[in-house]
């Protein structure tokens, strides 16, 4: 029941924060103002909750009677998935100065990327190195914003 919500939730969270950051002001796209960000960010979660209410997959609307009833596997369980992500969240928060930015963020991503359940080790090793360059790259080179330097001082 819970997953045929999923799509109009994520589009009510998007009318809710475009509708208040359009009273904070919006502007012009040249002239971008307060809540311009925020606007298009609300936009941005309405379009997923569409896209996530349209091409829902046939086997997510229908629940299973053998599917509730099969057993699931602790890794795979939502509320270890939660406390995990909230765990990694945590450790970037608090290790991000102290590490540096391409350290804590490589391991967060990995951490993200990896599923236990899969056990392949490639895939999120080259997921969070590009991701870790390529944003490095964007925000250090290209935008010129300091990054934490962390242990490697010359970074």
């Amino acid at each position: 029941m819970l997953r045929l919500l999923e799509g109009p939730v994520w589009i009510f969270i998007g009318v809710i924060i475009s509708a208040w950051s359009y009273r904070t002001g919006v502007g012009r796209f040249n002239e971008p103002g307060v809540g311009f960000v925020a606007f298009a960010a609300g936009l941005f979660i309405i379009g997923v909750g569409a896209l996530v209410t349209v091409f829902r997959r046939p086997e997510q609307q229908k629940l299973k009677a053998a599917d509730a009833t099969a057993p699931t596997r602790f890794l795979e369980s939502a509320p270890f998935k939660l406390t995990y992500t909230l765990a990694l969240l945590l450790f970037y928060a608090l290790f991000l100065n102290l590490a540096g930015y391409i350290i804590t963020t490589f391991v967060v991503l990995f951490g993200l990327f990896y599923n236990p359940s899969g056990r392949r080790w490639a895939s999120p090793l080259l997921a969070s190195s590009l991701s870790v360059v390529f944003t490095y790259l964007v925000f250090e080179v290209w935008l010129k914003s300091q990054l934490p330097r962390g242990i490697f001082p010359w970074w």
